[in-house]
Order: structure tokens, then C-alpha cells, then sequence
């Protein structure tokens, strides 16, 4: 009898698990795509659009720029921006989080894609490589982040 039952239950665990549905990856990527080159923008590079810090795509929606800063103690000031400074691909910290203005290493903050002077700000402890990165994986409220490399 324990065996019918065992067996009644993995029949009935088996067709349930086989109608689950696994979610489709488009289901979790962004609704929209980046379609231009955006570029890391600073008083380092005197705000220009340089292929140097041109964004690279290392996973859906996630995109990264590497930079050197020489300078420990310097505020170093930049946007994320394409060539032409466009509305929608200007981003800057974001007014609902002006915390966000001066960033700290590994922390997410919400950056504001159609802002004009709002520049993110990193004062380096020490000298190096560091990656800005800024993940679309919410179009509307993309997140920046800078790590050391």
C-alpha cells in the first residue's frame, strides 16, 4: 500500500512540475535597448565624448567604462552621456536621491537620463584604474556604480 501511495505522489509531483512554466529571458531583459554610443564624460577628458571612454555591453543591460584617476583626494566630476548630450542619454544623479551626487565604491545609486547639470562626483582614495558601470536593467531608473579594478 506505501508503495502505491509513493507512487500516486511522484506521478502526481511529475505532472505538476512539468506544467510550470520557466520565465522567458525577454521577461527580465530591459524593455528597450541602448541603440548609440555612450560615453564616460568628465573634467578628466575636458567633458569630450572619447572613444577611450566609450561604453562596452558585458551582459544584458549592463554596460562599463574603464578610467584612470591619478589624483587621491581630487573630486573628479562626470555624466554619462552620448555624443551629442541628447535628452533621455544625459544621466546624471538623480533628483529623488541627491545622495547619489557623490558616489562610493560598490554602491548602486539611481541616475536621471534627461538631466542637464546633475554630474556625479568620486573622490578616489588612491590612484588606479576604476569601472563605471550603469546597469539598464530598469530603463526608466538605470543604476551607476563605480568599482575599483
Amino acid at each position: 500500500m506505501k508503495r502505491i501511495i509513493t507512487l500516486a505522489l511522484a506521478s502526481l509531483l511529475t505532472a505538476c512540475s512539468s506544467q510550470l512554466q520557466m520565465p522567458d529571458i525577454s521577461d527580465v531583459l530591459p524593455s528597450k535597448e541602448l541603440d548609440r554610443t555612450m560615453y564616460l564624460r568628465g573634467d578628466f577628458n575636458l567633458w569630450d565624448a572619447e572613444t577611450q571612454y566609450a561604453f562596452t555591453q558585458v551582459a544584458p543591460a549592463l554596460y562599463q567604462a574603464n578610467v584612470k584617476f591619478s589624483t587621491p583626494g581630487k573630486v573628479y566630476e562626470f555624466k554619462i552621456a552620448d555624443m551629442d548630450w541628447s535628452a533621455g542619454y544625459n544621466c546624471g544623479f538623480s533628483e529623488q536621491d541627491p545622495t547619489g551626487q557623490s558616489l562610493t565604491l560598490g554602491q548602486s545609486v539611481i541616475a536621471d537620463c534627461d538631466t542637464t547639470y546633475n554630474y556625479f562626483s568620486f573622490t578616489p582614495a588612491i590612484k588606479g584604474s576604476y569601472i563605471v558601470s550603469i546597469d539598464y536593467s530598469d530603463y526608466d531608473q538605470p543604476k551607476v556604480t563605480i568599482t575599483k579594478k
